[in-house]
C-alpha cells in the first residue's frame, strides 16, 4: 500500500512514526529518489523535501491498510481521500538474469589482457536505471553464492533497489559475460553460463509479495533460454498480469545463448502475447517479426496486442508506434561514446520511469506523451553511452534534466 501523506511540521513527523512503528511491516518514507525508514524520526527529519511524501507500506491486507488509513485520516495526514492511496508498493520490478560483465580494457605491459568487473544483465540494468531517476524498484532472480553474485547484490542494494526477492544459490555459479568492446563502441559478447545460476530459477522461488505489488513488471528474454527458468518466467508474467501489473518485454537476444535463431525466434515471439508495453533494438525486428523494416515491425507488434512498442535506433533515437500511429524521436549528440553497454537498458529504465509515474494504463496513452517519454529516455542513454560499464554509467534525474535543457 502507497498512501501519500502530509509533512511539514515537526508534529506531523512525529505522528507519522509513531503510526509507522504500530505497523508489523516494513514501512518506508518516499520522496523523489528519497527513501527512509519511516519508524525513524532521524530519517523521517532527513528528507530534503519535507511537506509532503509517500508512505509505502509493504503490505496488502486488507484489515491492515483500512486501519492504517483510518488513522492517518484521524490525524488529518493524508494528502486527500480521492487518488491517495495506490496498492502497488513497487514502481517497477525486473525479472531475469543479473551477471558479471567483464569488459575488455586492454593489455598491460607483460602483453596479457584486461577485463573489469562491472555488473550487468539487461533486467537488473533497467531496475538500476529508473531507481537512479527515483523510481521505486526490485529486482528477482538468482545468482551464484560466491564473490560474484555477492559483488551483485551490494550493487543493487547501494542502487536503492530492492534485493529480497534476489536469490544466492551456492549450487550454481554467477553468469560471466566477456565483453569486447570495438573501437566505435559496439560490443561482442563471449558467455560463461553451462549453467548460470539465472537460468536455474524455480516458480517456487519467486517472491510473491513483491510480485504481487508492482505497478511494471518487466522481463527480458535471456530467461526463456534454458528450463526451469523459462517456465519460471511464464509463471511470473502470468501472475503480474492477473494482479493488475503493466507488463513490460525486451527480447535482448544474444545468439551464442540459443541453438539456433530459429529456436530463439521461437522462444523469444512465444510471450509477445502477454505484453502490454515492449522495446526491441532495429537489429531485432526480424527476429521478432516478419519485417526487417522498423516502422512495419512496430506496427506487426501492435497488432500482436502490444499497445505501445519502441524500436531503438542508437545514436539515432527510437521510434514509438501506438495506437495514434508511430513516430521517430531524435537522439541526442554525445560528446565522445565510451562504450555502448546498458544504453538500450537505460532507455527502456527512463522509458518506464515515465509510464510509471503517470499513473495510466498503456492503452491510455497518446502518441505526444509517448514522444516525450522517448525523448526522456533518449537523453538517458545519451549520459550512459558517455561512460564506462552499463550500470556504473547510469545517470539521475538531475542530469537528465540538463540534457534535456529543464
Amino acid at each position: 500500500m502507497i498512501a501519500k501523506v502530509v509533512l511539514g511540521t515537526m508534529q506531523n513527523a512525529r505522528k507519522l512514526v509513531t503510526i509507522a512503528e504500530q505497523i508489523p511491516y516494513d514501512v518506508e518514507l518516499c520522496s523523489g529518489r528519497y527513501v527512509v525508514n519511516a519508524k525513524s524520526m532521524l530519517g523521517v527529519l532527513s528528507m530534503p523535501e519535507f511537506e509532503s511524501g509517500e508512505l509505502h507500506v509493504h503490505t496488502d491486507e486488507e484489515i491492515v491498510c483500512e486501519q492504517i488509513l483510518e488513522k492517518l485520516l484521524e490525524l488529518d495526514m493524508l494528502v486527500d481521500t480521492n487518488d491517495s492511496v495506490s496498492r502497488s508498493i513497487y514502481d517497477i520490478t525486473t525479472f531475469g538474469e543479473i551477471l558479471i560483465d567483464f569488459t575488455w580494457q586492454g593489455v598491460n605491459e607483460d602483453g596479457q589482457t584486461l577485463f573489469a568487473q562491472n555488473p550487468g544483465g539487461a533486467p537488473a540494468n533497467v531496475a538500476v536505471s529508473a531507481s537512479r531517476l527515483g523510481a521505486h524498484t526490485a529486482f528477482l532472480g538468482k545468482a551464484g553464492k560466491d564473490m560474484h553474485g555477492e559483488f551483485l547484490r551490494s550493487v543493487l542494494e547501494k542502487e536503492n533497489v530492492d534485493t529480497e526477492g534476489m536469490i544466492l544459490d551456492k549450487k550454481y555459479f554467477t553468469t560471466l559475460a566477456f565483453v569486447n568492446v570495438g573501437e566505435n563502441g559496439e560490443r561482442t559478447f563471449s558467455f560463461a553460463r553451462k549453467p548460470g545460476a539465472d537460468t536455474k530459477i524455480q516458480k517456487e522461488e519467486i517472491d510473491v509479495d513483491i510480485l504481487d505489488h508492482t505497478n511494471i513488471f518487466h522481463v527480458g528474454s535471456l530467461s526463456l533460454t534454458d528450463e526451469p527458468a523459462r517456465a519460471t518466467t511464464f509463471y511470473a508474467v502470468k501472475r503480474a498480469q492477473e494482479k493488475g501489473s503493466i507488463i513490460s518485454y525486451d527480447p535482448n537476444y544474444r545468439g551464442s545463448l540459443w541453438e539456433g535463431e530459429d529456436v530463439a525466434k521461437q522462444h523469444m515471439r512465444s510471450l509477445i502475447p502477454y505484453v502490454d508495453v515492449m522495446k526491441i533494438s532495429d537489429e531485432e525486428t526480424g527476429l521478432l517479426t516478419d519485417h526487417e523494416d522498423v516502422e512495419e515491425a512496430a506496427r506487426a507488434l501492435f497488432e500482436q496486442g502490444v499497445k505501445i512498442v519502441a524500436v531503438t535506433l542508437g545514436g539515432d533515437g527510437a521510434y514509438i508506434y501506438c495506437k495514434d500511429g508511430g513516430r521517430m524521436i531524435s537522439g541526442f549528440t554525445v560528446s565522445q561514446v565510451a562504450d555502448t553497454n546498458g544504453a538500450g537498458d537505460s532507455f527502456w529504465g527512463g522509458f518506464l520511469y515515465n509510464i510509471s509515474n503517470s499513473g495510466k494504463r498503456p492503452e491510455a496513452f497518446t502518441l505526444e506523451e509517448l514522444t516525450e517519454y522517448a525523448r526522456f529516455g533518449n537523453a538517458v542513454a545519451s549520459l550512459c553511452v558517455e561512460g564506462k560499464g552499463a550500470i556504473p554509467a547510469m545517470p539521475d534525474l538531475q542530469h537528465v534534466e540538463e540534457r534535456l535543457g529543464k
